[in-house]
């Protein structure tokens, strides 16, 4: 009876659901902090998904570009030198051997050329045409706006054609080309492409000489296909 009565008080005075309470608690705690992990490194990476960029091969964007003769692109051209600051809207239309080029603002044309190989014909805003070989040097005659046209026709889809330099972007997209043309040197510069189209073609440039600057937004192309 005597060691019946021990064993009864040793076991009623023993911390026996105190111990169990802190098994439990330390053992929720081992799984829990790796499930918090977990969920913070799902959600870290809902919140840093990488972003998607198009990288072309460049021998293989450039031959692309070479055989895309056949276009039309549409946009705004903001013209700014110490003389005048003028914003225009264009369609240039190009094709292998000629190209077009119709500048307007507010609805009204102020430039109509064609230009085929040595022969170019303006047509101004009164309608009256006058013809010359070399298109850039007449445009400007009559309306007094220096653009180089022969190398804007590659140069307007990132094709740096006679470049004398020109860098690529991580994309292997034109970013930066010059060319000295007439003891003037040229700079363009491309900010944004359009990388829905194959190949990816220009939607934001800069031209620059010298203190002009034209600012170039394609807004629409068409790709003859």
């Amino acid at each position: 009876m005597m060691i019946l009565r021990a064993i009864v008080k040793n076991f009623t005075s023993t911390p026996v659901m105190p111990t169990l309470n802190k098994t439990v608690i330390a053992s929720k705690k081992k799984w829990l902090f790796p499930f918090f992990a977990l969920s913070l490194s799902l959600l870290s990476g809902c919140a840093q998904q990488p972003t998607i960029t198009h990288k072309a091969d460049w021998t293989l964007h450039q031959a692309q570009l070479q055989q895309l003769t056949d276009y039309h692109a549409q946009g705004v051209f903001g013209y700014i030198s110490p003389q005048q600051r003028v914003t225009l809207t264009f369609n240039w239309q190009n094709k292998p051997d000629d190209y077009q080029l119709i500048l307007t603002k507010m609805y009204k044309t102020i430039l109509k050329l064609d230009a085929r190989p040595h022969n170019v014909t303006l047509t101004d805003p009164d309608g009256k045409t006058y013809h010359g070989s070399d298109a850039a040097q007449l445009v400007q005659q009559l309306i007094g706006i220096n653009l180089p046209l022969e190398q804007m026709r590659d140069w307007l889809i990132g094709l740096p054609t006679g470049a004398d330099h020109y860098l690529l972007n991580k994309n292997n997209q034109v970013a930066f080309l010059t060319k000295k043309i007439d003891g003037h040197t040229w700079e363009m510069h491309y900010s944004s492409y359009d990388n829905t189209k194959v190949p990816s073609l220009p939607i934001l440039m800069t031209l620059k000489q010298g203190d002009l600057t034209i600012k170039i937004k394609v807004s629409n192309w068409e790709i003859a296909q």
